[in-house]
Parts: structure tokens; sequence; C-alpha cells
């Protein structure tokens, strides 16, 4: 049954929204909240609407993603025509029912893709070869896929601990917050676990800090020596594999980190136990080129301007 207002919960992703626009913060995750009622206030429908949008990067990588996940549990030799076939149909299905089913969209946003370009029209996706450059990088990220060393490693016998697949949400608690970590791929070689995390862009300083969240998951939920856990960044853009490994003190850290900044997040409530916001004011909007140019609710965003986007 889903309650009156959202669960007490944090993630690395909430948590750099809300450093980065507490205002959009508020709009992901208060103002969506029931949004998909029909009964619910037009702007709380319009929130919850916005929040499904998509960009093209991330659809893609959430179609390789899918790809790997059951290509692994379904131990099926790689085929690279197959593949591209098959993610090129789910691709450009989603492109056609985008730009042709607005509306329905509008009434069951969960039902149909929405592309933020589509939507903004902030950059045309029909022209300059945009399909031919789509096609060749799903190319580079499943060949690179082919050629991992994690792929290596599962063809030559593996136990499966963990595989993100049909939105599994794998979460521990810090407290009374439910800390979301969703994992990859995890997996025992021996006496070694390893935990995968494909990564479909280019690097990111925040990848360190994703894996380091990664082993806080594994050492909470399976109490498993840290020092028997490796970490491993599988970039298929670039096709480079990164192998890293914590001691104890470095997850603990993450953990007060955590902490901490759920001490920033409740400065924003009124009421913590039920986790129920202040008013909207309190949520501070940080309008700007960098902020602006890519955030899902400009639409209902009363700070938006565009010339923050068209500025130089």
């Amino acid at each position: 049954m889903i309650g009156e207002y959202p669960e007490k919960s944090w993630s690395f992703s909430k948590d750099k929204l809300l450093s980065k626009c507490p205002r959009a913060y508020y709009y992901s995750k208060f103002l969506i909240w029931g949004g998909w009622e029909k009964t619910a206030p037009e702007r709380s429908k319009m929130a919850y609407r916005l929040s499904k949008l998509t960009t093209i990067e991330q659809f893609l990588g959430s179609l390789i993603h899918d790809y790997i996940a059951n290509n692994i549990t379904a131990l099926k030799t790689p085929d690279l025509k197959m593949a591209l076939k098959n993610i090129g149909y789910e691709f450009n299905k989603a492109v056609y029912y985008s730009k042709k089913y607005q509306k329905e969209w509008e009434k069951n946003p969960k039902s149909i893709v929405m592309f933020y370009s589509i939507y903004y029209k902030n950059r045309n996706i029909f022209e300059n070869e945009f399909g031919k450059k789509i096609k060749e990088k799903t190319k580079i990220l499943l060949q690179n896929y082919y050629n991992s060393k994690t792929l290596k490693d599962i063809q030559n016998g593996i136990k499966i601990m963990e595989i993100d697949k049909e939105n599994n949400f794998s979460s521990f608690f810090i407290d009374d917050y439910k800390i979301y970590s969703i994992i990859d791929f995890m997996y025992k070689k021996g006496s070694e676990v390893i935990i995968v995390d494909w990564k479909t862009g280019k690097k990111s300083k925040d990848d360190d800090f994703q894996l380091k969240l990664y082993a806080l998951y594994a050492y909470k939920n399976y109490t498993i020596n840290l020092e028997k856990i490796t970490l491993i960044n599988e970039y298929l853009l670039e096709g480079i594999s990164e192998e890293k490994k914590y001691n104890k003190d470095d997850i603990l850290k993450v953990e007060e980190h955590i902490k901490s900044r759920i001490k920033i997040l409740e400065s924003y409530l009124k009421d913590k136990k039920r986790n129920i916001p202040k008013d909207e004011r309190f949520f501070q909007a940080k309008p700007s080129k960098y902020n602006c140019k890519w955030c899902n609710f400009k639409a209902i965003c009363p700070e938006y301007k565009e010339n923050f986007i068209n500025k130089n």
C-alpha cells in the first residue's frame, strides 16, 4: 500500500540532486507524490509526468544494461548482429512513440517512453545522421562488453549472487532510512566476491564513491569480509576495466557521510518521522545554465528562464 508521503530513503542520485537544486529535488521527491492518481492536483500530475522524461543517453544505457543482464542469466553466446537488431528495434520504437503519442503519454506516462529532447525540443534527433551515431555507439558498447574481463570470468564459471534485472532496487538501512544501492552485478569467484558496475558513459569523479557504496551494501547485507570484495568499473565506451579494493575504515567513512547528508535532507522536513516536507519555498531553486539545461521540471519551475540556456 502506497503511503500518504514518500518512504524515508536516501540514494546517491537523490543526494546529488538535492545539492544541485533543492527545488528540483522537491519536485522529484514530494510534488510528484500521488501524481499518478486521477484525483491528484494538476501540478502534481504534471510533476509526475515530467519525472518520467528520459534522455537518449539514459535510455540507451538502460537498453544495454538490460541486454547484459539477460545475456548473463541466459548464458547466451554473444551475437553482435542480433543484439544490434533487438536494441535498435527497441530504440526506434521508443523514438516513434515519443514523437507520435505525447497525448497518450500525458495520460499514462509509465506506459510510453518520452524523450527529453522531443518533449522540450532542445535538439533535433532526426538529422545529422543521429541514428547512425547511436548505432555506432551501441556497437562499441556491446563489443567492449564481449571483450570485458567480467564476461571472461562468467564464461570460465562463477556463482551469481545478484544481478540488476526487473528493477530489484537493492537496498540496506542506516538508522530508519532505506539506502538504495542498486548493484549491476555481483558474483563469487572462488573465495572472492566481485561487484561490477557497467558504465555506458564517460568516467566521472563520482565513480569511486559509488563503488564504496556498493561495498557498504555488501558489507551490511552479506557480512562479507571487505578484504574479499573486489569492485570493478567496466567502462564500456572506452573498453577499460578498473578494479578497486577498500578497507573497513573507507567504508565506515561512507556510512558517516551518508548520515551527515541525511541530516541535511532532514533540515527540509517539518516532520522527520513521517517524512513530511516543509513548504516548497524552503527548497530554494538554483537556476543557472548548468542546472537548468537538462532539468526535467523546468516546465513547472517559476524560477526557470530561457535565457539561462541561451546565454553564452
